[in-house]
């Protein structure tokens, strides 16, 4: 879908040339499934957030944050500003259809004095140790982004987002199975995927799945899935302060010398050099 690439496009764009933090968080099933290719654009990718949601109790936390958030933004229907439980302070724009808000942006990753004061609280309430947690939050940007400019350049992306919901529903487009467990892969590559897990779930054999998936891909599942994975990790590298064992286990290697050696193998360089190489550093 053009659309979405063009709305990808600008995504970038505001991270990049704009400075802001934007993640992008669906909550229907078939609102995920319609932004599927932007889930990448769905997680707060810096070293605060990263450490807070490393325990389950912290991850459980922070989806019933975003739980509380939607409630908020099915009430009033308006932009939200706040800090989470953690203390990030973050802008929050409701995305709506017909029958309501079907997800909503945040534009994150900002510290201010009130959000610190509350990370001795954070440490003691999930058991992380208080000093790694303020050198995490001392990576956070400290300065507050305008507010009226973060509306005039989130509206664009808001309304884009929301037109093209409506002509994909629209279109009410019939997916083959493989579409959907392509979908399904974008969705969930961090997890520890398998062609046993994916016949199950989309009621389809082993000899169906492998014969139809090279067929249309070009690609082994493996191979594919390692693509999937090193095309996030490459727009964690671009955009994210976190370091490559972090971008190891977001994206589902859990041994990082492993997930550098694959990389290096598929781009020519390792992630790190990759990074400069965007950065222009010497």
């Amino acid at each position: 879908m053009k659309e979405l690439q063009a709305i990808e496009n600008y995504v970038v764009y505001l991270i990049r040339e704009c400075g802001l933090l934007v993640t992008i968080h669906p909550i229907e099933t078939e609102t995920l499934i319609t932004f599927s290719s932007l889930m990448h654009f769905n997680t707060h990718a810096n070293p605060y957030c990263t450490h807070v949601k490393s325990t389950k109790e912290g991850y459980e936390r922070c989806l019933l944050q975003q739980r509380k958030v939607l409630g908020r933004l099915k009430q009033q229907d308006l932009p939200l500003c706040g800090l989470c439980h953690a203390g990030v302070l973050e802008y929050v724009y409701p995305l709506k259809n017909d029958r309501g808000v079907i997800g909503f942006i945040s534009v994150s990753g900002y510290a201010t004095k009130e959000g610190a004061s509350r990370i001795p609280q954070t440490a003691k309430e999930f058991g992380y140790a208080e000093p790694v947690l303020q050198k995490a939050y001392g990576t956070l940007c400290g300065t507050v982004p305008d507010r009226e400019r973060v509306d005039t350049l989130i509206a664009p992306l808001c309304l884009m987002l929301e037109l093209a919901y409506r002509k994909e529903r629209g279109e009410e487009k019939k997916e083959n199975v493989l579409t959907r467990i392509l979908r399904y892969i974008q969705m969930n590559y961090s997890v520890d995927l398998t062609e046993e897990e994916l016949c199950r779930l989309f009621g389809c054999s082993r000899s169906y799945f492998s014969h139809t998936f090279r067929r249309e891909t070009g690609k082994s599942f493996r191979e594919y899935l390692t693509d999937v994975r090193l095309e996030n990790a490459k727009r964690l590298l671009a955009f994210s302060h976190l370091n490559v064992t972090e971008i190891s286990f977001a994206i589902g290697y859990t041994d990082s010398n492993y997930f550098s050696n694959v990389f290096k193998k598929k781009e020519g360089v390792s992630p790190r050099t990759y990074r400069k190489s965007l950065r222009h550093e010497p």
